[in-house]
């Protein structure tokens, strides 16, 4: 083999490294150069919505170096050179709503880097994780992002509530060893605390975002996204954070709102306000002409134009409300989510492709509903899961879409996933952070 090498350019290595890599019968394999090119493929640009056929990528160590047409490239024996021909790339994918160590107990280590495994070679570069026990996650995200286990990069949050909120038991678990409601990556908020201190713990764990769950006033919010500002870490809220209503928390200076039911609070403040026809039995037989009613009153339109200026990205995280299809009082967060998630998107508002379904499924599933369930294109649903979903992480600048600067984060598929949306699981090879990555 050594001598075979030896009488071989590095354009022969590296096609035949990648063979290796595409044909071996162990279930995963890696390969990595310092620079290569990728030629003759079809980029999916999410910038323009637009089609790019038959260009070349250079990669630079883990990031693009240059994109052009493949007219213009000039073979040279000191850049490995692996021809794609016929193959569409889009940006790795970023599931922007996951959660990996909500109790670590029962969400075990080997479990969690087994799916994480599935995740990455399935298309995902990227998650975000949404809280749960940061001495977990922060090992996880270490060890995914210098290799050490083959997985998405991870960006996880530090959660903040109001006090009452920390009697639930998956604090409780996420706390285990400590207090619920006193771990720097969870805490408890109230009228005393000292945010400067409680932000600079939320970002001293590691954590890439300070996500806000519930039970916090209008003015606790501001006070907590102004600190997180200057400390230069951005926040992520829930919708609703009653008794603040989705209109402030949106106007707050928050990157992103997660849960397209909860803007339902903003004309409905209490579940008790709910109106009973949306829930019982009778709620099941209801046509879409009642729902298309029902959503007509809630009026979010000023919501939607808020969002647009305060450029506040929706993360939808339908598949959550798909599992309520049929339940006679939660039916309607089904019916409400879609709706709103439509008309969000119609109104130009950013939507995120978030799955929060405890890994069951993944953002490909989000992607698929957001196109059958929310009359999402199969373009719109990709930005959703690359550009969008950077952004409401706070990424966007080195992730989300292919532009020179930009990580190397790339899913290869056989077929255009423009045409279809389940041509998203016609995967051919994954590249994050400029590593090589393919499962049989």
């Amino acid at each position: 083999m050594i001598k075979l090498l030896k009488n071989m350019n590095l354009r022969q290595i590296a096609s035949s490294a990648l063979l290796f890599v595409l044909t071996t019968t162990t279930a995963t394999a890696q390969i990595s150069f310092s620079s290569y090119a990728l030629q003759n493929v079809n980029i999916i640009d999410v910038n323009t919505n637009d089609i790019l056929y038959d260009y070349t990528i250079i990669i630079n160590n883990d990031k693009i170096s240059k994109i052009l047409p493949s007219k213009n490239y000039s073979l040279n024996d000191t850049i490995p050179s692996i021809k794609l021909k016929g193959k569409f790339v889009v940006p790795g994918l970023i599931d922007s709503h996951v959660h990996f160590a909500t109790d670590p107990t029962e969400e075990r280590r080997d479990n969690a880097e087994k799916v994480l495994k599935e995740m990455l070679l399935t298309g995902i570069t990227s998650v975000r994780d949404m809280a749960g026990d940061a001495r977990a996650l922060s090992s996880l995200s270490r060890n995914a992002l210098v290799g050490d286990i083959v997985a998405p990069n991870i960006y996880y949050s530090s959660l903040m509530a109001g006090s009452k909120f920390f009697k639930d038991p998956r604090t409780l678990a996420t706390a285990q060893g400590g207090v619920s409601g006193q771990m720097p990556y969870m805490k408890a908020i109230d009228d005393n605390s000292n945010i400067l201190l409680e932000v600079a713990q939320a970002k001293g764990t590691g954590a890439k975002g300070i996500k806000l769950y519930a039970l916090l006033t209008n003015q606790q919010i501001k006070t907590i996204v102004l600190e997180a500002k200057k400390q230069n870490i951005p926040v992520w809220s829930h919708a609703s954070l009653i008794p603040t209503l989705p209109i402030d928390v949106v106007s707050s200076g928050v990157i992103s709102i997660s849960h397209s039911d909860m803007l339902v609070n903003q004309t409905y403040r209490e579940k008790t306000n709910i109106p009973s026809s949306w829930k019982g039995t009778g709620a099941l037989e209801m046509l879409p002409e009642f729902w298309d009613e029902e959503y007509s009153k809630l009026k979010l339109n000023s919501i939607f134009e808020l969002m647009k200026q305060y450029n506040v990205v929706l993360d939808a995280t339908l598949t959550v409300y798909e599992s309520y299809k049929g339940l006679k009082n939660a039916h309607w967060r089904y019916e409400m989510a879609k709706r709103i998630t439509r008309e969000a998107k119609n109104a130009g508002v950013k939507v995120a492709a978030g799955s929060d379904s405890d890994q069951a499924t993944f953002v490909q599933y989000e992607m698929k509903l957001l196109v059958n369930e929310a009359g999402f294109t199969p373009f719109e649903a990709l930005v959703s899961a690359t550009k969008n979903s950077a952004q409401a992480t706070g990424i966007i600048d080195n992730q989300g879409t292919i532009e020179v600067g930009k990580k190397a984060n790339l899913l290869f598929l056989n077929s255009n996933p423009v045409e279809n949306i389940d041509h998203i699981d016609d995967l051919f090879m994954v590249i994050k952070n400029g590593k090589f990555y393919n499962k049989k």
